[in-house]
């Protein structure tokens, strides 16, 4: 009898297995006052951590446990069963106490100023229109920390149906600011503000699949040292509605005239995006001071694109070691458009060490308003290495623009270096 039940435990601890682990159980931890049975690395808290070691313990890998630590059946024993046990309270008890449902704007208000890490908040279909105070001009505002295996989660109910976060006027105030670390806001829309999105000092946060339209100023901002954060599938449209120069979709950093944030936002990722129309600065700023910032998989449509401030390309790069690939860009007639990308050293030592390759730019025409050459890139004084990117004019067919022998067609750069694939892996990201 011992025998078979052994091997129902057995059975029951694969069905409940490492599966469940990594997708569910990382996000979550039960928290006690005092002890709590299964505590195995005395942390305070039962939590994957603590299934690792009993796992570990069944293997041979861990030294002895005793009945007193993780004896969840009560039988005076260290079993399969006690794994199974374990595991089924993260995952039926630890689950549904993180879940957090809102469906109107106290509820979400009160949800983000409680949060704690692995706490999911869900959103009902519906907006969400801020009331209140605003300190600083936080509107909606996330300042618990999560962590690597407990995130903080925003998300929409629905992501067929998203939540609508709203403030009340295009000139003041950011619709949700992000303060802590590892926050994961996905599938909402952030509308009707000066600004959309704020990421402030904040490391390892993911914005995914979200919605930002009809701002003042900038749409999504990583600013205030925020490093190794993620933007991906996100979709940003009509910004600076009230300063146009100042419209971009998303910002990395601060420029070096701005006082009272830290300049070292590193590290950064903005990945299949779709970015336009009517964003009315660049659609990506990435500033002096910050390292690192990758841009991948991205659309930029110029419709729209002010000129103002000097907003006259899809992306402009200021930072050092920057890559830029596999995105496609489209004036589509924006006669303010007058090159694709620009570099720009604003401070000395920054804009260098660029990687800019297998990207598309569908720029109209050979001649800009300004009656110059309408180049892919335009960089001086700043370091770049280019290879497989194409550039096309009015017919829309797709051309080479990397024959050192046309290089001045195509980019006016005196820093510029031809690479080529095997630089890829080399890269590292």
């Amino acid at each position: 009898m011992k025998k078979k039940k052994n091997l129902m435990c057995i059975a029951a601890a694969f069905f409940l297995g490492t599966t469940v682990v990594s997708e569910e159980l990382s996000l979550h931890k039960i928290y006690a006052e005092d002890t709590v049975t299964g505590d195995l690395d005395s942390d305070g808290v039962l939590d994957t951590g603590d299934i690792i070691m009993l796992e570990r313990y069944f293997f041979g890998l861990e030294g002895m446990l005793t009945s007193e630590q993780c004896d969840f059946s009560g039988d005076g024993e260290v079993n399969i069963l006690d794994l199974c046990l374990m595991k089924e309270k993260l995952i039926f008890t630890g689950t549904e106490n993180n879940k957090i449902h809102v469906s109107d704007t106290s509820g979400l208000k009160s949800a983000l100023s409680s949060a704690k890490p692995g706490d999911e908040i869900i959103l009902a279909p519906g907006k969400y229109i801020y009331e209140g105070s605003t300190p600083k001009g936080r509107m909606f505002t996330g300042e618990a920390d999560g962590t690597e295996q407990q995130p903080v989660v925003l998300r929409s109910e629905d992501k067929e149906n998203p939540a609508v976060l709203s403030g009340t006027d295009v000139a003041k105030n950011y619709v949700l600011t992000i303060t802590g670390d590892y926050w994961i806001v996905q599938d909402i829309i952030a509308e009707n503000a000066g600004k959309g999105i704020i990421v402030d000092n904040s490391d390892h946060t993911r914005i995914i699949n979200c919605e930002v339209r009809n701002i003042g100023q900038e749409g999504i901002h990583l600013r205030d040292d925020s490093s190794y954060c993620l933007v991906e599938s996100c979709y940003v449209h009509d910004t600076g509605l009230t300063k146009p120069g100042y419209g971009e979709a998303i910002y990395i950093g601060s420029s070096k005239s701005t006082t009272g944030y830290g300049y070292n936002c590193d590290y950064n990722t903005i990945r299949n995006c779709h970015l336009g129309p009517n964003v009315a600065a660049e659609h990506v700023d990435v500033k002096e001071y910050t390292t690192g910032t990758l841009i991948e998989g991205c659309v930029f449509d110029g419709t729209g694109i002010s000129g103002e401030n000097s907003a006259d390309s899809f992306v402009d790069l200021k930072g050092n070691d920057c890559i830029l690939r596999n995105s496609t860009g489209y004036r589509n007639g924006c006669v303010n458009i007058n090159r694709a990308f620009e570099m720009n050293r604003l401070v000395e030592g920054w804009g260098q060490n660029a990687y800019i390759y297998n990207n598309k730019a569908y720029m109209d025409t050979p001649t800009n308003s300004l009656g110059k050459k309408m180049y892919f890139l335009n960089s001086w004084n700043c370091t770049e290495t280019v290879w497989n990117n194409f550039m096309a004019y009015e017919d829309k067919t797709l051309f080479s623009v990397d024959d050192p022998d046309d290089k001045w067609n195509y980019y006016n750069c005196n820093g510029l270096t031809y690479g080529d694939s095997s630089l890829e892996e080399s890269i590292g990201r």
